[in-house]
């Protein structure tokens, strides 16, 4: 069975736009004019929303998609 990627991808609000999220985040979403560069816009705003984290479960678990964000934009193709 193949292993689905944990970053969602979609059609953004314009046409020439990608949105994506996390699944366990989805409503933390970010936009680019490609995939990958949606994804590094959401490993920013996952990073940010860090701060707002208030167990270290939580904490663990957006690190986990912070760098599950970042794989994706490096070794997404344009």
């Amino acid at each position: 069975m193949a292993e689905q990627s944990p970053i969602i991808v979609r059609a953004g609000a314009t046409a020439h736009t990608t949105s994506v999220h996390h699944r366990d985040f989805p409503e933390i979403r970010a936009e680019g004019a490609t995939p990958a560069e949606a994804a590094a816009h959401l490993a920013n705003q996952l990073t940010r929303a860090l701060d707002s984290a208030l167990t270290t479960w939580r904490r663990d678990t957006m690190s986990r998609a912070v760098a599950d964000a970042q794989a994706f934009a490096v070794n997404k193709p344009e």
